[in-house]
């Protein structure tokens, strides 16, 4: 299954781009199957046919269906494992928004799950999180839709790593870390681990607005929650599936062991590693099978230790991944003290305090990006 993740367009809209393969193994490492991940919702109730074929028409194309009372469907984007993607316009502001779609005839349902950590995240009430789309409505779309209304999104990490040459500079990198690292320790603090960390699900606000340089975490499709209804950490499980994208999963999460806080953690080390080298040593391997390529996988990241992974990039990446990878099952990472890690790093290595990364306001490389 390829990759599905947002790009910006040149005419300053947010869509998806379907990635080929212009990088070893990008096909065949992407999500897991999970079954059971989440126990499905009730099915909703059949809606009855209607004989016209407007009503027809609009089950299979939502284009120009109202959503709610502000929105409506504009035109189709893409379509990923977790739904199909939209750009809407809010017909009072004329803004343009982003509506996720899914229909409301399958069995194992994600959207409403996806609302219910979006409102566990506050994006739906109260102050508004920096790295948190805001969402906007929830409910059906026509006779066979249900919808997420969000902010429309620029390119992901992805895309603006493929426009660098597959090489953020130092500096750009630091300033991603720290902001993903800050997100994630919000993201844990409301009792979720994202348990799908990879370039393709963190987007960049749209080009042109102040947003421009602001990661956000997006498709919650396999978070879970880590708190049981007492406030207790969940127990830790071996003999689990595979959950996430292979290429960044942590080692444990690859040897099918129950995720926690710290997975989250050392998967986001891999893909700061993949920011600054560009590759990772388990990419494009082959197996004769899934599991055996997994396995082949893991036994990769386990003989690869964090200073041998790093050798070539500065000792903090080493540093934070045998830090994150030393925590107990249910230990709270200490964010704070990897944030001033790098932070550290920044200015050691006389960087400017201006915010700038390796490409402008409306996301083209900068000529002038220095990459180590």
């Amino acid at each position: 299954m390829d990759s599905i993740c947002y790009y910006l367009c040149c005419c300053g809209l947010c869509c998806y781009q379907k990635k080929t393969s212009g990088k070893s193994e990008k096909k065949g490492e992407n999500k897991a199957a999970v079954v059971g991940l989440f126990a499905p919702p009730q099915r909703a109730a059949s809606v009855s046919q209607r004989s016209d074929s407007k009503s027809s028409s609009m089950a299979d194309n939502p284009e120009g269906l109202r959503v709610g009372s502000k929105y409506v469907v504009v035109r189709y984007v893409a379509g990923g494992s977790f739904g199909r993607f939209y750009l809407g316009k809010n017909i009072v502001t004329n803004e343009e928004i982003g509506i996720k779609l899914e229909k409301q005839d399958i069995e194992k349902k994600q959207l409403p799950f996806e609302f219910r950590f979006y409102k566990m995240l506050d994006a739906v009430d109260g102050p508004r999180r920096k790295g948190i789309p805001r969402i906007y409505f929830f409910g059906p779309c026509g006779p066979a839709w249900n919808s997420l209304v969000m902010d429309l999104m620029g390119p992901s990490l992805e895309n603006i790593h493929d426009k660098c040459g597959s090489k953020f500079s130092l500096k750009t990198t630091i300033l991603i870390v720290n902001q993903l690292l800050d997100v994630f320790e919000f993201f844990h603090s409301k009792g979720l681990i994202y348990r799908d960390t990879k370039p393709e699900n963190f987007m960049f606000g749209r080009s042109g607005t102040d947003t421009y340089n602001v990661v956000h975490i997006l498709d919650l499709g396999l978070c879970k929650e880590y708190l049981d209804d007492e406030g207790k950490h969940i127990p830790y499980v071996d003999g689990k599936g595979v959950t996430g994208t292979v290429r960044y999963m942590s080692i444990n999460n690859n040897r099918g062991k129950e995720q926690g806080r710290r997975d989250d953690m050392e998967a986001l080390g891999y893909m700061f590693v993949y920011f600054l080298r560009g590759e990772l040593p388990w990419i494009g391997v082959k197996a004769p099978t899934v599991q055996a390529k997994y396995n082949q996988i893991a036994r990769l990241k386990e003989s690869t230790t964090p200073e041998k992974l790093c050798c070539d990039i500065p000792r903090e990446f080493a540093q934070y991944l045998n830090a994150v990878k030393a925590l107990d099952f249910t230990a709270e990472p200490k964010y704070k003290d990897y944030i001033q890690m790098f932070s550290k790093l920044y200015k050691t290595k006389g960087f400017k305090e201006d915010n700038a990364y390796d490409f402008d306001r409306n996301h083209n490389l900068k000529n002038n990006s220095v990459f180590i």
